[in-house]
């Protein structure tokens, strides 16, 4: 385990911006050590499910607003924002890590499937970028996909604060299973470790 340097807790995990995967959330950190984890709550998130296309352009704007009143609530001391979302299992996946950093996936990608003893593919590596353009793209993204994400660059691409998103799939709507739960813990765990030593 690391050594806390900083008040606050260095890490700042986000929950509920998804209204419908708050308890799933509630449920993770409340197995992490809040010396290490500061928790933001977001009681009335946005729904989950996909708007019409009528609806889109509302959605994105309340999209956009909710993911920077997130900015409000990033101190100084924290150095780590992780970013907790829940879906439906789609076959072998497993899981989905998101960073623009491009080395954390690189080196988190063996050791994260080594650690949950997953098959290779049940764990993914999703580099974030701003233009998707072929010319565009990292040169290094081998070990990684690519994509332009829907939430403000002001979030992922923030240079006070490393963001890192992370989507577990559960097997059932609800996510009632533990073992799910404690995936996600460990997988916080060890992105936490790496990004603190």
């Amino acid at each position: 385990m690391w050594k806390r340097h900083n008040n606050p807790p260095p890490i700042l995990l986000v929950i509920g911006a998804h209204r419908d995967e708050l308890d799933f959330g509630e449920q993770v950190s409340a197995s992490l050590d809040p010396q290490f984890y500061s928790i933001l709550r977001i009681p009335h998130g946005i729904s989950g499910e996909r708007p019409r296309t009528d609806q889109l352009n509302e959605f994105r704007k309340r999209h956009r607003e909710l993911y920077l009143q997130i900015l409000q609530h990033i101190e100084p001391g924290h150095r780590l924002l992780i970013d907790l979302h829940q879906g439906l299992d789609s076959g072998d996946l497993f899981a989905d890590i998101l960073s623009s950093d491009g080395d954390l996936l690189k080196h988190l990608y063996p050791k994260l499937n080594q650690t949950l003893q997953q098959q290779p593919g049940q764990i993914r590596c999703i580099q974030l970028v701003s233009d998707t353009t072929l010319s565009y793209l990292p040169t290094d993204a081998d070990h990684s996909l690519v994509a332009k994400p829907d939430i403000p660059e002001e979030i992922w691409n923030n240079p006070e604060i490393l963001y890192v998103g992370l989507e577990i799939y559960m097997e059932n709507e609800g996510g009632d299973n533990d073992a799910e739960k404690q995936t996600a813990v460990t997988l916080i765990e060890r992105i936490a470790e790496y990004i603190m030593h």
